[in-house]
């Protein structure tokens, strides 16, 4: 019997953690993310610079970045929903 009950609270435990973090998953904000805008440059710094200016002008949230062949970077952009 004892088992059974340490099974049981153990049991709960779980589902109540469970709960908590669906709940907390579904109150943070939405991001998508957006196609790659493409601008000149050759390095990651290139492409980190045009991101962080996206980013202080308030037009994205975050963003990832990928040197190109042919001298060009891309930034992915990421939107609040």
């Amino acid at each position: 019997m004892r088992k059974f009950k340490r099974a049981a609270v153990a049991g709960i435990g779980l589902l109540a953690f469970s709960g908590i973090a669906a709940g907390a998953a579904q109150a943070a904000p939405a991001v998508h993310q957006g196609e790659d805008i493409v601008f000149p440059g050759t390095t990651i710094e290139d492409c980190q610079a045009h991101g962080d200016e996206l980013q202080a002008q308030g037009k994205i949230v975050g963003y990832a970045c990928m040197v190109n062949d042919g001298g060009t970077v891309s930034v992915t952009p990421y939107y609040n929903d």
